[in-house]
């Protein structure tokens, strides 16, 4: 009797299914009204030509009064066409966490029928253990992804499954390592990601529309880390900011070069007021095949490197003057992008100070003007610079590329800076410093490990190494 009632219970809750939380109040409960409301969206959506393959699309959330024709948009770009993969992602907005959500259902219910989730995508995520996990309760509430639901209902061909994730707060540092394993799943699969997020929130209408001039080209630059960064700091504002970066860096290592504006809009638009007005957009993002990635090879002009040169200098000073600093505008967008960065302080040819980010947390103009001023004052191997040494100190900027884990075979003395992870210590070197001292492979790891405070040969007892490269520049005196 008791076996008889587990199997019950197994079965039960081996089926189960995610009612339609919002219907009702977000979107027609009654599935003909719902059916009927979808399709005049759609049939108001006017798409251009789009050359290359839809990988993504980004999509508001809102009632259906009042974002429904600027979501129509991206669904009506999908229309007609058969994914076996649906994967929707978006912002949590009642409870926060950090990595993402997955449905942990087997079927999601809309007034059109149910929906089925792909369970062998969403265990395969979640054991790849890069934040994601399995979650009922950040989803019960939540209609950022469920009013997406019946849209794809409407426009898809049957067939597909979803996989819906909330994603929570990200930051540069963890985007990338989480949205690599994440793009290796998708990869050979026939797949579209929804990514589901308004823009500005309860601004007048003319700011509404300023900012969301602003966050669009930025989400259209395709350069995830840094509008991530923008959004944190408040340059830019979407609820979903951190979907939007995740998902375009998925979609990026997926081939993704182009992302094109289909509409955008505002809850004034249905009537609700100019006081306190909502952003809405549509974003589809492609494939072309080009060979080409949108993503270029990161490199830095004179123009760049003195810049920067400059703002080290600066930022010293002002911390021997007891002063705040705030860097001058930087002269390229590639100063604004999230960058590990070192800055070595040298006296006469000899090491005053070295401290900086290994990982892109901050825009590289910024994150330089940090670590200049810490390895001045905050290096624990040195006392503070004192003002009668400014003159005499010599700055070298190393600016660094995310680091990628690696084997003692693949290291190359002269390319690579290194990072090992032993025991929960960690340290690292710059790909200049095994040159400056002469070392051979073997000699660098050795040092390596003892730079990290634990035994020399680690390297050869599990740690886990990293390799990065760096574009090295020193001052001109």
């Amino acid at each position: 009797m008791r076996r008889l009632a587990l199997l019950l219970f197994l079965a039960l809750a081996g089926a189960s299914t995610r009612p339609p939380y919002v219907a009702g109040s977000f979107y027609p409960s009654e599935p003909e009204k719902l059916r009927k409301t979808i399709d005049s969206f759609l049939q108001r959506a006017k798409i251009p030509p789009l050359e290359g393959e839809i990988l993504g699309i980004q999509v508001p959330h809102a009632g259906y009064v009042f974002s429904g024709p600027v979501a129509a948009y991206g669904f009506k770009a999908v229309k007609g066409r058969s994914y076996d993969l649906v994967v929707l992602i978006g912002p949590s907005h009642y409870y926060p966490f950090r990595g993402g959500a997955v449905s942990p259902a087997d079927f999601w219910e809309t007034p059109l029928g149910k929906v089925p989730l792909d369970r062998a995508f969403a265990r395969a995520l979640v054991a790849r253990k890069t934040g994601f996990f399995f979650s009922e309760r950040y989803h019960r509430r939540e209609h950022c992804l469920e009013v997406e639901v019946p849209f794809l209902q409407r426009v898809l061909k049957p067939g597909f499954k979803i996989v819906p994730i909330v994603i929570g707060p990200y930051y540069p540092q963890t985007l990338l390592p989480a949205a690599k394993e994440f793009a290796k799943l998708l990869e050979g699969k026939n797949f579209l990601l929804v990514i589901s997020s308004d823009l500005s929130h309860y601004h007048s209408l003319e700011e509404c529309r300023r900012r969301d001039t602003r966050t669009l080209k930025a989400i259209l630059s395709l350069r995830p880390a840094t509008f991530l960064w923008g959004a944190l700091n408040g340059e830019y504002e979407a609820c979903g900011a951190s979907a939007i970066a995740f998902g375009e860096e998925v979609l990026l290592r997926l081939g993704v070069d182009r992302a094109v504006l289909l509409a955008r809009g505002t809850s004034a638009d249905a009537g609700a007021g100019k006081s306190r007005v909502v952003g809405y957009s549509s974003v589809v993002f492609l494939r072309s095949g080009n060979k080409k990635s949108h993503k270029k090879d990161f490199s830095l002009t004179e123009k760049d490197k003195k810049y920067l040169i400059g703002v080290a200098r600066q930022a010293i000073k002002a911390g021997l003057e007891g002063k705040q600093y705030s860097p001058p505008p930087p002269p390229s967008e590639y100063l604004k992008e999230p960058r590990g960065v070192f800055v070595t302080l040298k006296k006469k040819g000899r090491l005053r100070g070295c401290i900086g980010y290994i990982f892109p947390v901050k825009p590289l103009y910024l994150a330089t003007a940090e670590v200049a001023r810490a390895a001045a004052f905050r290096d624990p191997r040195f006392e503070p610079l004192r003002k009668e040494e400014f003159k005499d100190i010599e700055i070298e900027i190393s600016v660094l590329t995310p680091p990628r884990e690696t084997t003692p075979d693949r290291v190359v003395v002269g390319r690579d800076g290194l990072v090992v992870n032993y025991l929960g210590a960690q340290g690292v070197l710059l790909p200049q410093v095994p040159v400056e001292e002469g070392w051979d492979k073997f000699q660098f790891l050795s040092a390596l490990c003892l730079k990290a405070g634990v035994e020399r040969g680690c390297w050869k007892k599990g740690a886990k190494l990293y390799s990065f490269q760096a574009i090295v520049f020193k001052e001109e005196r």
